[in-house]
């Protein structure tokens, strides 16, 4: 039979512990002196691992070292989108006195020969209105004649009636010549009111003024054309009659004379009449500009009428 033998135990295992045990000191004073056998034994494996994670370690410090100054200048340096910069109102420029002057001269001039050329139509006007009535005396006259005819059974009914036509006819040529005329007197009568208002400082919205000629309101409201109907409606219910209008936008002869009335009313009503100071007032209370014109000459009640919206303007062509 075969016997095991016991295994011999490793005595320098045993040497090595003691060794640690005992720490030996050596020298004077007491201080430590350290020898290479009292430090475990590591494989070169190991040792070569460890040797890269420092390596490691001191390449993500440097970089760290590097980028920190980076990124606190970054931020330290970012500043606040500086607030956007108000822009000062632009100045109007300059007209010195010279321009100024010369502006003035072309507008008197503009306004001299507009005043000559309505003068001119005026006569002309006054000329075929003197015509038309010398027709419509003879077809008045003519028709007096047929109704005694016809009284008489001389002449048929049928007759009379075309007397009674051209006498209507002659009348509405009659009319329409002095609709024309008073049209050229309230023209006129702008003329020289846009002559005393450019002597005037600039108005202000809701600033009432009134003169020896005239009368001007500058509103706040936008007035259009389309506007009219409100102001009828409120002459019907007031007088109970229509507004009594001398011109509704553009006419003939605004267009002959040149002048911007597309989007302006004249009222055949005297600005000191009680019709005309209902109508003033209605107009300051809804905030509508208008220019009140007592006449053409101070003490003349020819060309009086009341202009509603923007102030009329002489067309560059003309």
């Amino acid at each position: 039979m075969f016997h095991k033998q016991p295994k011999a135990v490793d005595n320098s295992i045993n040497r090595r512990g003691s060794e640690k045990a005992e720490s030996p000191r050596t020298g004077t004073g007491g201080h430590f002196s350290p020898s290479l056998s009292a430090f475990p034994q590591y494989s070169p494996r190991l040792c070569g691992g460890l040797i890269r994670c420092c390596v490691a370690l001191i390449g993500l410090t440097l970089i760290l070292i590097i980028i920190a100054p980076h990124a606190s200048a970054q931020k330290g340096g970012r500043k606040r989108a500086p607030a956007p910069k108000t822009k000062s109102p632009k100045t109007t420029p300059q007209v010195s006195q010279e321009e100024t002057k010369k502006l003035d001269d072309a507008a008197s001039a503009s306004r001299a020969n507009l005043l000559k050329a309505s003068n001119a139509y005026r006569e002309s006007l006054e000329k075929l209105l003197e015509l038309q009535q010398q027709d419509q005396s003879r077809a008045a006259e003519l028709v007096g004649k047929r109704k005694e005819l016809l009284d008489l059974g001389v002449i048929a009914k049928r007759d009379l009636e075309a007397g009674e036509r051209a006498l209507a006819e002659a009348q509405g040529k009659v009319a329409e010549t002095t609709k024309q005329i008073a049209e050229v007197d309230q023209l006129v009568a702008e003329v020289n009111a846009a002559e005393e208002l450019a002597k005037m400082p600039a108005e202000k919205i809701g600033v009432f003024r009134s003169t020896g000629m005239l009368v001007r309101y500058v509103g706040a409201s936008r007035w259009a054309l389309s506007d009219f109907g409100k102001v009828d409606a409120f002459f019907r219910l007031k007088f109970s009659r229509p507004l009594p209008t001398s011109a509704v936008g553009q006419t003939e002869t605004h267009n002959r004379l040149g002048f911007d009335h597309r989007e302006a009313i004249d009222v055949a009503l005297h600005p000191d009449s009680a019709e005309g100071q209902a109508l003033i007032g209605y107009l300051t209370s809804q905030g509508i500009s208008f220019i009140a014109i007592r006449g053409v000459i101070p003490g003349s009640a020819t060309g009086a009428h009341i202009h509603i919206g923007p102030e009329s303007k002489r067309v560059s062509s003309h």
